[in-house]
């Protein structure tokens, strides 16, 4: 009989710690749960008036041949890279293409062009829809496909004129990024 007793003892602990695991870990994920949690950044969004003038645009794209000896500068829209001289070896093909008007997301090209010198990239968020938006917290972030995770970039915002500058040592795809203050996407 104490042999039945003390089974039903340790069983009974089993559930409670098992029970207790299943609180504590297999809920605080789930898919369908609050996830006002998160810290990961979010790029901004154009403002409504952009936003109508996107419907009748679509995507827009810039490119030049930039001279290696002398630089040069290639702007689309809230968007300016200053490539300089000695940035590349060769007179290079750069562009800049904005896939979706509504979000302050840009494509630079050639990707994965690597510089000898940095090239500056200042974007501009006068356009921006800053409703909920910490404003402190905006900044150019590089969007790392490996990791399918938003990195930050060492920035230089002026949020008089609302222009934030980074200094690039390759091409990929980069943003506006803030802090999440809703948690939402």
């Amino acid at each position: 009989m104490s042999r039945f007793k003390n089974h039903n003892v340790w069983l009974a602990g089993a559930m409670l710690v098992l029970a207790g695991a299943l609180l504590v870990t297999g809920c605080s994920r789930s898919p369908i749960g609050d996830t006002s949690a998160t810290t990961e950044p979010v790029l901004l969004q154009r403002g409504s008036s952009t936003l109508a003038a996107a419907s009748l645009v679509g995507e827009l794209y810039a490119d030049s041949v930039i001279s290696a000896a002398e630089g040069g500068r290639l702007v689309l829209l809230d968007v300016v890279l200053d490539i300089p001289a000695g940035a590349v070896p060769n007179d290079t093909l750069f562009s800049i293409s904005i896939p979706d008007l509504s979000k302050f997301y840009n494509d630079f090209g050639t990707s994965g062009l690597v510089f000898d010198k940095p090239v500056t990239v200042t974007m501009s968020y006068r356009d921006a829809d800053l409703t909920g938006v910490d404003a402190s917290s905006i900044r150019i972030g590089y969007f790392n496909e490996q990791s399918g995770q938003w990195e930050d970039m060492i920035c230089t915002v002026d949020p008089v004129n609302m222009l934030v500058t980074a200094q690039l040592d390759h091409f990929s795809a980069y943003g506006l990024i803030s802090d999440n203050p809703g948690g939402g996407n």
